[in-house]
């Protein structure tokens, strides 16, 4: 088989692996705030979808293939299933965090499985080969383990390396294509299936803890901001959000809060979906250490002094913006969270 198969199964593929412009474009109109956003803000928000489909299609094909054996939760199952079906615009959040079934005690447990996922992944027709000359091709899609994020003992991190029109490396200068005249042909395919001369090669990334400690989790039908639906494990998000109250706003940070303000930002704006959930369960799951209460006040009175600067200009916020000053959240959530974690 020559370079002109592979030319033709490439395109083929790029329709399958890639959103259109089209479903970008009504998504940004379809989402909570996206038909107030100026022409600058959303080009920013639609350029930040084109990754999100990305994540929403790896959730869906990492609990098709592991089933019971993966779930999920944090702020992409919040922001982009709940948030966005309540009505309530969402944060931009660009990394996928799940869990694995059962404690494991090495990292290559899980990389063996996900060398499999990836078998799969190629026999179903869910990976790309670009060619990088007239004998040779590389593989986007697959798994890869992300070595240069993987931080901490007990969570594996990985990445997936996608084609984007918007974020990364031109794709010639992350597959060292050196050949003119083929990266001119691969530029003919590119804006005949993306609309972009110069499409970006870059990294989709998520995390897998290899400790559930004994986490929730429930099977649910969700039903993502593009539309699709699909089932899927996911820790419930009552349970979510007392985590965000216990671990993000209810701690004691002394001085070193300003290191943290981002974080407990997104846990507060991750906390308007109280007003849609059993506050009973949010309760219930809430460890309620001793000085919650003056914690929370101090940490939500200290992100409005510290956090302002972060909530102006950080484009990841520019839907809730169209809604809300950061001050209208802050209170409304001390409002809402003091009946959550009142002692009777």
């Amino acid at each position: 088989m020559g370079l002109d198969y592979f030319i033709e199964k490439l395109r083929m593929g790029i329709g399958k692996l890639t959103p259109s412009l089209t479903l970008l474009d009504n998504t940004v109109d379809r989402i909570p705030c996206g038909g107030e956003l100026s022409p600058d803000e959303r080009f920013s928000v639609k350029r930040g979808l084109e990754r999100v489909w990305h994540i929403m299609r790896l959730l869906d094909l990492l609990s098709r293939y592991f089933g019971d054996r993966i779930f999920f939760g944090g702020g992409a199952i919040i922001n982009y299933i709940y948030m966005v079906n309540h009505g309530e615009p969402p944060r931009l959040t660009f990394d996928l965090d799940a869990a694995w079934y059962r404690r494991v005690g090495a990292k290559r447990v899980i990389l063996k499985e996900m060398v499999l996922f990836n078998k799969w992944l190629d026999e179903q027709g869910y990976t790309l080969d670009i060619p990088v000359s007239h004998r040779d091709r590389v593989k986007l899609y697959i798994v890869e383990y992300d070595v240069e994020k993987d931080y901490f003992p007990d969570i594996l991190s990985l990445r997936i390396p996608v084609l984007t029109r918007y974020d990364g490396r031109p794709f010639y200068q992350f597959l060292n294509i050196e050949d003119y005249g083929l990266i001119n042909r691969l530029r003919r395919v590119f804006m005949e299936t993306m609309g972009v001369r110069d499409p970006r090669i870059d990294y989709i990334r998520f995390e897998v803890s290899l400790d559930p400690n004994d986490m929730p989790r429930s099977e649910e039908i969700l039903r993502d901001m593009f539309g699709y639906t699909y089932k899927a494990l996911i820790t419930p998000v009552e349970y979510q959000l007392a985590s965000d109250i216990d671990y993000w706003l209810g701690r004691d940070y002394g001085e070193d809060i300003k290191y943290t303000i981002h974080d407990i930002l997104k846990a507060t704006l991750d906390l308007r979906l109280l007003d849609h959930v059993d506050k009973t369960r949010v309760k219930e799951y809430l460890h309620k250490t001793p000085g919650l209460k003056d914690n929370i006040d101090k940490n939500l009175t200290k992100l409005l002094i510290l956090g302002e600067k972060i909530w102006r200009q950080n484009y990841h916020y520019t839907l809730i913006r169209k809604k809300y000053k950061l001050k209208e959240i802050v209170k409304h959530i001390k409002n809402i969270i003091q009946p959550i974690i009142h002692d009777e």
